[in-house]
């Protein structure tokens, strides 16, 4: 009879803890996500922040945070947490157990695989009693964002354009170099004079180093990307990996030139996230001009908006003159070639940089020959 009685009081315990704590687990929780920093570039660790208190006398047995985040950041390991991730997206989970009024702040460290626009939307705040025979579920709405820009990639400068000031004719060199004008040092290049050398950098770094002369005129560059990954391209793009290559070329082209004071613009056939229109920024100078440049990159939608033949056409009908032009493209034809005439009868210096894949050696060597066809040189092409 004792026993029964135990048992029915076991019963009616377990019944009331359960809807106490379905009634009460989650009421007076806040939680809040950010993360650390507002811009990163890709490659860079930042942080995200978890703050979560409960303000009430009655503890937490457990409480599970679960939200959605892109499988393009990637999370370092963590006992705190769990990540199953997917081609795109992840599945994000943290795990509390809250005394009385206690507030806990965690900080979770990842690495920024790829450029993009990254918002923290909502999290689901699941949360029960002693036994998880009974739980209770409610979804934070958040606002946080993180925009990630494309790496700058190293490219060669010198096989930039630059448009002469002597007569309507233009060539695809750099206008010769004021001697006078010391811009910084570099390393040490076939041809050099050795009274360039600068001692203290060569001491300094344990490599030939030669001062970096500046430039006689202003460069005014805008800078062309195609996101057609092959000639023929119906309307998908199938090898991601290219365009963002192409967008960190043109990423690092644009730092160059602003570095140096110069102006730079960008336009491409590909539109901002959730717009339809094609990206198309004037040249200007500046830091602030590159950041805006820099960010356009980061909200880049991979896909189509028009061709690009057509991009380059509307361009040269626009009347663009006495620009330097960089044409960052997958292959080279007749149709982008004419379009390149035009903007040089315009005035202008076009000098073509062709996407290769780094895997594929033939498509690299084949994209070699094009390039020089297309720029009638061998200095338009990187690889």
């Amino acid at each position: 009879m004792l026993l029964f009685w135990f048992i029915v009081a076991t019963v009616i315990i377990l019944f009331i803890q359960s809807r106490v704590f379905r009634r009460y687990a989650l009421k007076h929780i806040s939680y809040e996500r950010h993360f650390q920093q507002k811009t990163s570039y890709r490659g860079e660790q930042v942080e995200l922040v978890e703050q979560i208190s409960n303000s009430k006398w009655l503890p937490v047995p457990w409480l599970r945070v679960e939200s959605q985040l892109s499988a393009f950041l990637r999370f370092q390991h963590d006992d705190n947490f769990a990540v199953s991730s997917g081609q795109l997206s992840q599945n994000h989970k943290s795990f509390f157990t809250f005394r009385p009024y206690t507030k806990v702040t965690r900080k979770h460290r990842f690495t920024c695989a790829r450029r993009g626009w990254y918002r923290l939307q909502t999290v689901t705040l699941t949360g029960g009693d002693l036994l998880g025979l009974t739980s209770a579920s409610r979804q934070i709405p958040l606002s946080s964002e993180l925009i990630v820009y494309p790496k700058p990639a190293q490219v060669p400068v010198q096989e930039l354009p630059y448009h002469s000031w002597q007569g309507e004719q233009t060539v695809k060199r750099w206008i010769v170099s004021d001697p006078f004008v010391i811009a910084g040092v570099r390393e040490y290049q076939p041809g050099d004079n050795f009274k360039q050398v600068n001692w203290k950098a060569t001491a300094r770094t344990g490599k030939l180093q030669v001062h970096q002369h500046d430039f006689t005129a202003d460069r005014r560059l805008m800078i062309y990307l195609n996101v057609d990954d092959a000639e023929g391209m119906w309307r998908s793009v199938s090898n991601d990996s290219l365009i963002e290559q192409g967008i960190e070329w043109a990423a690092g082209a644009a730092e160059a030139v602003i570095a140096e004071g110069s102006e730079v613009g960008f336009a491409t056939n590909m539109p901002l996230f959730g717009e339809r229109d094609s990206v198309r920024i004037e040249p200007r100078g500046g830091h602030e001009q590159l950041m805006t440049i820099f960010e356009n990159m980061a909200k880049l939608e991979i896909e189509r908006t028009e061709l690009f033949d057509r991009l380059l056409e509307m361009e040269a009908d626009r009347g663009l003159h006495d620009l330097d032009i960089l044409v960052i493209s997958a292959y080279w034809n007749e149709s982008l070639e004419q379009a390149a005439e035009h903007l040089r009868y315009n005035g202008n210096a076009v000098a073509v940089w062709h996407l290769t894949d780094p895997s594929d050696k033939r498509s690299s060597e084949q994209s070699n020959i094009a390039g020089k066809a297309a720029s009638g040189q061998a200095e338009e092409v990187i690889a």
